[in-house]
């Protein structure tokens, strides 16, 4: 997705996590379903829904797709765990929205929005920024969608300011995961060591003193995975020889080195083992 780079902020994207990283990310998404399920089920015992039935489809939805999602997971290589992970989520926006339809705006209460932040915090571990945004967008056409269904199907009052309150708090809490994510994931936080620029100026604009790179913070960050596929073209590995080492297809460790190259920014292997070197990745 190049939404930022279209409006021009391309320096608010940070590095895609890693597919170990987002394979557990998904992971814990499927334990985290298993108690919402529950909490909806008690939920019942206290707002009664608009329809017991509606609940019971919507519950049995969400426990077939998380099933699925399980199995998903576990068989994916990781050049699918993304989509997958992603994909799940988004299905959870629509299962959001379903539930509070069938409690009829869970009797009134908006409380029950703020659980939308979860969501939201796992389109930005996938997608950083542009994951708020679409977080973002799917709950302000989401809830403006689902008081209008409210009020077609029940006769319910559309509440106009708890749409535009709740869209605005959305808008602020994408904003502040966004940036949070940016600074702990995409590792942009000042490193303690000195560009050439300031060493010089700080050496009275003489270029002649050498500052020392071993302590440098590398700014990229790699899965495990990432690393021994690193360390194998730096060795001068083929994709064929690299995916025999780690029995993965070549198409996997073809995407793997895709993904070097464009997060050490470089043009060809040779130039990403350089950065990484540089970077003490290897």
């Amino acid at each position: 997705m190049r939404t930022l780079s279209i409006i021009g902020l391309e320096t608010a994207q940070r590095p895609p996590l890693g597919a170990s990283s987002i394979r557990q990310l998904a992971r814990l998404g499927t334990v985290v379903r298993w108690p919402g399920l529950i909490f909806a089920a008690i939920l019942s015992l206290a707002v009664t829904p608009k329809s017991s039935l509606g609940l019971g489809a919507v519950l049995v939805w969400v426990a077939v797709y998380n099933g699925w999602g399980m199995i998903a997971i576990a068989r994916a290589d990781d050049s699918q765990i993304l989509r997958i992970g992603r994909a799940l989520t988004l299905i959870d926006t629509v299962s959001y929205f379903l539930v509070l339809f069938v409690f009829g705006g869970v009797g009134g209460s908006t409380s029950i929005y703020a659980a939308y932040i979860l969501l939201i915090v796992w389109l930005v571990a996938y997608d950083g920024a542009e994951g708020a945004i679409l977080s973002v967008a799917i709950f302000v056409v989401g809830i403006i969608a689902l008081h209008a269904a409210l009020r077609a199907s029940f006769g319910l009052e559309f509440p106009t300011k708890d749409v535009l309150l709740w869209s605005l708090i959305m808008v602020v809490a994408g904003a502040i995961l966004a940036a949070y994510d940016r600074i702990v994931v995409g590792g942009v936080l000042p490193s303690t060591v000195p560009s050439a620029a300031a060493a010089i100026a700080s050496n009275g604009g003489h270029a002649g003193t050498t500052v020392p790179l071993t302590s440098a913070v590398p700014a990229v960050r790699l899965s495990r995975r990432e690393q021994e596929v690193l360390k194998l073209v730096a060795d001068g590995c083929s994709n064929s020889m690299i995916a025999s080492r780690l029995h993965l297809s070549e198409n996997t460790i073809k995407t793997y080195v895709e993904n070097l190259l464009s997060r050490l920014n470089a043009r060809n292997r040779a130039e990403a083992v350089a950065a990484a070197s540089r970077q003490n990745l290897i």
